[in-house]
Parts: structure tokens; sequence; C-alpha cells
């Protein structure tokens, strides 16, 4: 588990620190005074070296304007590893509120299930996929108006055998399926980090991976973690505990369309098909030398001028299929 280093300052008869951990593309900060609340921040990087340089950076900066590196004291949250995911969650409970009560599945072992208010719009269920003796876990949630126990159950059996796999150092996987999973072909593994299924706990939240069923076209078969981050959390992200989701594919560009509300990028990034229709939409008006170029979740590159571009109902299959 990647750990924080701690820098501190004596100044203005105080004792200001810093702090930063990197872990794999991401760098968390913390920062603030001795005796006052902190303030925290998570940058994400393109890739683990860009993440590494942007943590060096900071150090740096800290040893200029005299901040000195020390021990890091103990933190209560981070210190018992030990602990079964379960019991930290319990004993997190705050005073007077309903300790939450995780009930074994029949039939699958160390697995467990809690309903989160099912019939309300936003309730849900939450399932914990357990392994070493109960100290780290797969998790998942469904949406309480799409829970299909058959689904369910099919995708429990999934993890059974393969719960291990987002531990072994890799962000992620996308896997297909032997059988469906309702209408899903595929699963999507996380790793802790990635993932973030535990953040509002410390203690777990290093040992909690996520996994969910997907549509094939919904995750790119070569994907950087970056993009996965972008898909699962950025902007339109995909709604992956809703199992009555219709596909929502992969819909990664790179483009210089102007005039356009867009700024132009010369990487590809991920978008909505939102952004794609609305760029379709404008570039056959655009300056001459605009392009655009659309990459599917397999790999493969369309490219778009004001003289060659088609409507959006024309690249649909190219994006699904």
């Amino acid at each position: 588990m990647a750990v924080w280093r701690r820098f501190e300052l004596f100044h203005g008869g105080k004792t200001e620190y810093r702090e930063i951990r990197q872990e794999g593309i991401r760098c968390s900060l913390r920062w603030g005074a001795k005796e006052t609340s902190s303030r925290a921040s998570t940058s994400t990087l393109d890739d683990e070296q860009h993440a590494s340089r942007h943590a060096s950076r900071k150090i740096n900066e800290w040893l200029r304007k005299g901040f000195v590196e020390v021990e890091r004291p103990f933190d209560l949250d981070e210190l018992d590893q030990q602990t079964p995911v379960l019991d930290v969650i319990k004993a997190s409970t705050r005073p007077h509120a309903m300790v939450p009560e995780y009930l074994p599945i029949v039939g699958f072992d160390e697995m467990y299930h809690r309903s989160h208010a099912p019939d309300h719009p936003m309730g849900f269920h939450e399932y914990f996929v357990l392994r070493d003796q109960g100290r780290s876990a797969v998790r998942f949630t469904v949406r309480g108006h799409c829970h299909n126990p058959a689904a369910v159950s099919s995708f429990l059996a999934v993890l059974s055998t393969r719960r291990e796999l987002p531990f072994d150092g890799q962000s992620h996987y996308k896997v297909p399926l032997s059988m469906p999973v309702g209408p899903f072909s595929h699963a999507l593994f996380c790793a802790p980090a990635l993932g973030q299924a535990c953040i509002a706990y410390p203690a777990i939240a290093a040992r909690v991976a996520t996994a969910f069923p997907i549509f094939d076209c919904e995750i790119g078969d070569a994907d950087p973690e970056v993009l996965i981050d972008a898909r699962i959390r950025g902007h339109g992200a995909l709604p992956y505990s809703d199992w009555s989701r219709q596909p929502q594919p992969v819909v990664d560009l790179k483009f210089d369309v102007q005039p356009s509300n867009y700024p132009r990028t010369r990487t590809f990034k991920a978008f909505r098909s939102a952004d794609l229709k609305a760029l379709l939409d404008v570039l056959p008006t655009a300056a001459a030398q605009s392009w655009l170029e659309v990459r599917s979740f397999r790999g493969e590159i369309k490219r778009f001028t004001p003289e060659t571009v088609i409507p959006f109902s024309g690249i649909t299959s190219f994006l699904h299929d």
C-alpha cells in the first residue's frame, strides 16, 4: 500500500504541514496546520511516470519554501489492517444510529448483502464478496429499481472464482463472461485505488475492490487506467449500478474544429455521445482545416473533415459493434 510522506514548517507561531501520497496514477495531498482541520485533494495523471513527476515537483516546491520531511504521526484510521472490512464499516456507525447488518447470501461462500431503502428512487442493494478471511473484498451495488435476483446470482457466481483478480497489482481487467449477466456480456474489475469503493472508510479504502457487469462497447479493449477513471467517474460517467441501462459506448475523440464551443485536443480523451453529435453537426461549416477523429472501444479510428463528415446516425454502429 502506498504510504504518506509528511513535511512541516514552523511559521508565524504555528506548525504548517503538507502530506503527499502517490498511488499509481493518483497523487493525494493533505495540508493545513496542527490543531486545525486539514484540507485534501487528489489529482489523476495520465500515467505513473507523470504522477511521479507531479509528486516530485510538489515535494521540491515545499522544500524550497523551508518545509522539512518528518516522520508521519500514527493515523488510527490506517493502523489496523487486520480488522475485517465489514467490522470496520459497522464500527464506523455514528452514535445512536442503527448498526448496518450484512446478511450472508445462501449458496455463496463469504458473500454478504445489505439493502439500502430499495423501494426509494435512490435506493440500492450492496454486495461484498470477501477474501483473505474478510480483510479485503470486492464490492458492487445495484439500484433498487432494476435489481434482478437471477442476474445478481449469475454475477456472484462469476465473482466466486474471480475475487482475487483485482488484487494482483494491475489497475483493472475487462473480462468476457462465459454466460451473460442479464443483458451484459463482460465484467470490469477495478483495483481499490481505481474503484474507490470504500473511500469513506480510510482503514479499508485500499482493501476493497470494485466489479460490475458491462456491455462490450462501454470499456475500451486496451484502455489505460486514466481512461477507465474518466469513464466511470468523469463527465457523463457510466451509471454502472443501473443494470437496466442501455449501452453507453466508448466515445474517444481528438479534434480541432473551429469555430466551435470545444477547445482542440491533440490526444484521445473520453467524451459523451452528445459531444460527438455536436461536433459532427458543426463540422460541415467549420474552417477547411478542421478535423475530427473518433476511436471505438476496439481501437478502430475514423477521421472526418468538413468534406467527409457524416451524420451522427451513420456512426452509431461503429461505436456499438
